[in-house]
């Protein structure tokens, strides 16, 4: 038999060394890589823990429903779907021609209750000057017969010279009697101080309503902000309070968002938080809180949830939190309703002035 070894098992015995080597270089990178990854997933959970957030969020603005004040048919169009529009600019009129009857009519009818009532006065006016004239008349009357009966007491005029005189006060006061009939008369017409300042008002008041009735034929936006859901025609007949179209407001945006119950804890008013709208992914927005909500977002639902089998299983409840927006970009334009996702920065100060719950 040969002592000689192989050379097979020569290479082996060369081998060996190497691969020791090998393994242990394995097991070192694989113990740095696993060393990374434990920071990496311990920085992840630090910053996701002073960094709540939540992308159950969504953007909200104040919006009202466009609803006219008057029946009519539409005669003119100022608006486009979806268009901005200031402040006061009319979106769309009603057509004006019976409600501008209407006013003038109603302004017809006060100057004729103006004139009622001036004449009213002057027969007032005529009758306390006729029955003042009369009772002057009267008081002559009177003086002269007084005068004519002495003097037939003297002697100095006969009786038959006084009768003239004493029918002539008698005629004289059934004047005066029919003069202070007829004032009454016209005082009655007349109606005392409240009730012709009544009528003067009541005519003035129709014609306030008759010139706020046109003012209504043409509808105005109620403050700066965007036309949606616009269908409406030239022709279409429309009706007092019929919710026509919504109108969004631009000037206060806002984010509601529905933070789990475990991080509520962490969320103070006045936090700055950072929004990103699923829409623009790449441009951030800041935000700050401002208020969170006394309750459970599904406390306010329609049908709250009631465990009645025993089948019961714990789920985490979100709280609603209100962030206000604190600007926006005319490149990045807000839409009602849609997603964000909102990021709190328990870390940083909260802003005192909004520190308010």
């Amino acid at each position: 038999m040969s002592d000689d070894k192989s050379p097979s098992s020569e290479g082996e015995q060369a081998k060996a060394p190497i691969s020791h080597t090998r393994q242990v270089t394995i097991l070192a990178a694989a113990l740095a890589f696993a060393g990374i990854l434990s920071i990496g997933f311990y920085l992840i959970w630090k910053y996701e823990d002073l960094h709540p957030s939540t992308s159950d969020a969504y953007l909200h603005a104040h919006y009202v429903w466009i609803s006219p004040q008057l029946n009519g048919q539409v005669s003119k169009l100022f608006v486009i779907p979806n268009q901005f529009v200031k402040a006061g600019e009319p979106l769309f009129e009603i057509d004006p021609r019976q409600y501008q009857q209407a006013l003038i009519k109603a302004e017809n009818q006060l100057l004729l209750v103006h004139h009622e009532v001036e004449a009213d006065g002057a027969r007032v006016d005529s009758a306390q000057a006729r029955l003042t004239e009369e009772q002057a008349e009267l008081k002559t009357a009177q003086q002269y017969a007084q005068r004519f009966q002495q003097m037939v007491k003297s002697g100095a005029a006969a009786e038959l010279d006084t009768i003239h005189y004493v029918n002539a006060v008698i005629e004289t006061k059934g004047r005066v009697a029919e003069a202070r009939a007829g004032l009454d008369e016209a005082l009655i017409d007349q109606g005392n101080l409240d009730v012709r300042a009544a009528r003067v008002a009541s005519a003035q008041a129709d014609v306030e309503l008759a010139k706020l009735n046109l003012e209504w034929t043409r509808v105005l936006a109620p403050a700066d902000g965007y036309v949606t859901q616009f269908s409406l025609r030239v022709g279409d007949v429309v009706k007092p309070q019929e919710q026509l179209f919504p109108f969004v407001e631009s000037e206060n945006w806002w984010v509601e968002a529905n933070f789990k119950e475990t991080d509520v804890a962490l969320i103070e008013p006045g936090m700055r938080v950072v929004v990103t709208v699923d829409a623009y992914a790449d441009k951030e927005f800041e935000g700050r809180v401002e208020s969170l909500s006394r309750g459970a977002a599904a406390s306010f639902s329609l049908l709250p949830p009631q465990n009645t089998t025993g089948n019961w299983v714990k789920v985490t409840q979100r709280i609603p939190v209100r962030i206000q927006l604190m600007q926006q970009d005319p490149k990045y334009p807000f839409r009602l309703g849609a997603s964000v996702t909102a990021s709190v920065d328990i870390d940083a100060p909260a802003t005192k002035s909004d520190k308010s719950n």
